[in-house]
């Protein structure tokens, strides 16, 4: 029988039998082969003779984001009763689930289970396509939102908004726009400036389902809709729904308007810069926001708006650039991407040499205080649930002796950020102090960044002769470098090599101390 092998396809799910599995979402890889007759696709070359892979890669990442469950074999079944479910041409199929992040306390490369499924007869049976459906998450899809407001303090409404959307049912932020100021065009003389910024969801609601979710969002800080062309508390409107195309009065998709909208394209195109509006008038964002005709009126804001105290109200703008100039709204701020020229250049007008959207940061964790552990665990589930955050990897724990003070534990985590070295920094010190104890959070290094200012040194400079970070940071990744100098390296160098010990590998679980 003939195969087709999809392999790779990856999803971050929450699977596992302990308890921190069930909350917080680590990464699953699954291989699938799909046993068929392709002889009738082979002679007519038309897709509705074979089976979409595509379709079925999203399917797996469907599965693997929906409910928890226990057993990655109770994982595999699902899949490959689903994708049995879902093609009828599929007579069989073979799915791995590899499970790279297990809680395995000694070194192991992966661990993976196989599973086969027929139609009849070879090995186990598929189960019944409606109970497939039954177990199986809802499909997962990917939505761009735009925020808007110009009436009180907008920043603040928005970052209420971003996180009552987070927490709608099936529904994950994973990326949030810097904020722009926006002319009120077309307005009244003395109409108040509006604030816009983009978010990304994934969600497995249904566009109508998460457009009265975001108009009770909207109701719930004020907005009214009385009046189309008026000033509002916050505005909340899906641009884009997996590319999706509708015609009906209630929910147009994608937004008929956004195409010349440039407080929505610019946000969006820093975002992602390699960002597509479907539709009619639709193309890639960084074209469509080149022709916007309101381009001029829209001017960056802030980058780091979503830590506490950013921009808001009729705050002066933290960087008042054009989108049409080359300025750098960071200007001042002293900080270089490396493998460019100079400061990153802010002005969003599209760039083909634009920054990656998400970086790799490390981030160390010390207390002196006797319940460091919980400390720990609560600044990690918080800095997890920062939208654009994702925690990636967690340092055995350590303790460190002192002889001038009392001794301390620490540790490192890795994760990914959309957020830029200075609002992280801002969002460290958000975390320690909503705690109650003695913490101290530093950002030790941030991919591709160097940023040597007062209130934000990247790296951190002290960080290469302290081995209360070096030590952690090493056991996490073997392999991490700090600047050009392996950590392992400088670790046998740290003054202080011989008073840290690790105390747990196995903390982040629980009841260690």
């Amino acid at each position: 029988m003939d195969t087709i092998r999809l392999t790779g396809v990856q999803g971050m799910g929450t699977h596992g039998v302990l308890d921190y599995e069930h909350q917080r979402a680590q990464p699953f890889v699954v291989d699938a082969v799909l046993h068929l007759d392709l002889s009738r696709a082979g002679a007519s070359d038309d897709l509705h003779d074979t089976v979409d892979y595509g379709r079925v890669a999203k399917r797996i990442v469907s599965v693997i984001e929906g409910d928890h469950v226990d057993l990655i074999e109770r994982l595999a079944a699902l899949i490959a009763d689903a994708v049995i479910a879902d093609h009828p041409a599929v007579q069989g199929v073979t799915v791995t689930v590899h499970k790279p992040k297990a809680p395995i306390t000694v070194p192991f490369a992966d661990v993976s289970v196989t599973i086969d499924r027929w139609r009849n007869g070879h090995g186990a049976t598929a189960a019944p396509a409606g109970a497939a459906d039954a177990h199986a998450a809802p499909l997962t899809r990917h939505a761009v939102i735009a925020l808007g407001g110009n009436q009180g303090d907008v920043a603040a409404s928005m970052r209420s908004a971003i996180a009552a959307i987070d927490g709608l049912d099936g529904t994950q932020v994973t990326g949030v726009s810097p904020l722009y100021r926006t002319a009120a065009w077309g307005m009244a003389e003395g109409t108040p400036d509006f604030r816009n910024a983009v978010v990304e969801v994934s969600t497995t609601q249904r566009p109508e389902e998460l457009l009265s979710a975001l108009q009770s969002i909207e109701a719930v800080h004020g907005r009214t809709r009385e009046s189309h062309w008026a000033s509002r508390p916050i505005d909340l409107d899906i641009i884009d729904f997996e590319g999706e195309a509708r015609d009906d009065p209630q929910l147009t998709l994608p937004h008929p308007r956004a195409w010349q909208r440039a407080f929505v394209l610019a946000p969006w195109h820093e975002l992602d810069p390699l960002a597509v509006l479907g539709g009619r008038h639709g193309g890639p964002v960084a074209e469509l926001l080149s022709a916007a005709p309101d381009r001029d009126d829209v001017r960056l804001e802030s980058r780091g708006w979503m830590s506490a105290g950013g921009a808001g109200g009729d705050v002066p703008a933290a960087a008042d650039v054009s989108v049409g100039t080359d300025a750098d709204a960071d200007a001042g701020n002293g900080a270089r991407v490396d493998g460019e020229s100079g400061s990153r250049a802010s002005g969003v007008s599209p760039r083909d040499d634009e920054a990656p959207v998400s970086r790799t940061a490390v981030v160390s964790m010390d207390s002196v205080s006797k319940d460091a552990e919980h400390l720990f665990r609560t600044a990690i589930v918080a800095l997890d649930g920062i939208p654009g955050n994702q925690v990636e990897g967690i340092s055995p724990l350590y303790h460190v002796s002192d002889f001038d003070g009392p001794d301390m534990m620490s540790a490192v985590m890795q994760l990914t950020t959309k957020l830029d070295a200075r609002a992280l920094v801002a969002a460290l010190g958000t975390v320690e102090s909503s705690l109650p104890g003695d913490i101290d959070l530093d950002l030790v290094d941030m991919a591709g960044v160097t940023m040597d200012e007062p209130d934000c040194r990247v790296p951190w400079p002290s960080a290469r002769e302290h081995a209360s970070v070096l030590a952690p940071w090493m056991d996490m990744d073997p392999e991490a470098r700090l600047g050009k100098d392996p950590v392992s390296f400088l670790l046998a160098m740290a003054p202080d090599a011989g008073r840290v010990g690790m105390i747990s590998d196995n903390w982040i679980i629980g009841g260690t101390v």
